[in-house]
């Protein structure tokens, strides 16, 4: 792996800052940690600077536009991580859903329309996959600090504590798994609970039949 990220090796970047943040909002969870809400600012600040670096690679009008939201959101970061303003919560919330539906947007054209399949654009699929799960996760939290109460089996006071609960229901819903200890309550919250679902019954099947026609469409004879 190269040190700087190329067309050939940034998904392994982004790869890595997307399963730091599901790590470290695991981590805190676990070991109950004192200062969980800083210590999860600190990690998101890592990963948005991880995932801006990784995609670098694209320089079109969509990467410009994310980094001016990733700045924004740095700032909102530090700024509560310093002062402890609750109120930048929702800022943070739609910042942060903002920020994964610009990089889905980018990692999709890097990976749908390259022409070839390789390890890196397998990574990028791997990569869409917790994109998905982390952008309904951030929707999911702003469903829940704009209509308190929308899911049972939550009681933190503020919604870093609940990134690693989000997440892990996000992803057992966007894998059609569940397992019943955390439920949508609120009309809104379950319309995206069963729009997930479907959006990851379709990603996988999407997927899998695109890899196979890239392949097949740079299939040579005499090719192993």
């Amino acid at each position: 792996m190269g040190i700087r990220p190329s067309r050939e090796n940034n998904f392994s970047w982004l790869l890595g800052a997307l399963v730091l943040i599901l790590f470290c909002s695991a981590l805190v969870n676990q070991l109950q940690l004192s200062g969980a809400r800083v210590l999860i600012n600190i990690s998101l600040i890592v990963t948005v600077i991880l995932v801006v670096w990784s995609m670098e690679t694209s320089r079109d009008s969509w990467f410009k536009l994310k980094v001016v939201v990733s700045v924004l959101l740095l700032g909102l970061m530090l700024l509560d991580s310093a002062y402890n303003f609750v109120e930048l919560a929702p800022f943070q919330l739609i910042g942060m859903f903002v920020f994964f539906t610009i990089t889905i947007q980018i990692a999709w054209g890097q990976v749908m329309f390259t022409g070839n399949v390789s390890r890196n654009s397998i990574l990028g699929a791997i990569c869409i996959y917790f994109l998905i799960g982390l952008w309904f996760t951030f929707a999911y939290m702003i469903v829940e600090y704009f209509f308190p109460n929308s899911f049972r089996g939550l009681d933190s006071e503020f919604w870093q504590q609940d990134l690693g609960a989000f997440s892990f229901y996000s992803m057992v819903t966007l894998t059609t798994l569940g397992y019943g200890d955390i439920t949508p309550l609120a009309p809104m919250a379950r319309f995206l609970a069963y729009m997930q679902a479907v959006v990851g019954v379709f990603y996988t099947t999407v997927l899998v039949a695109s890899l196979i026609g890239l392949r097949l469409a740079n299939f040579r004879p005499g090719d192993e």
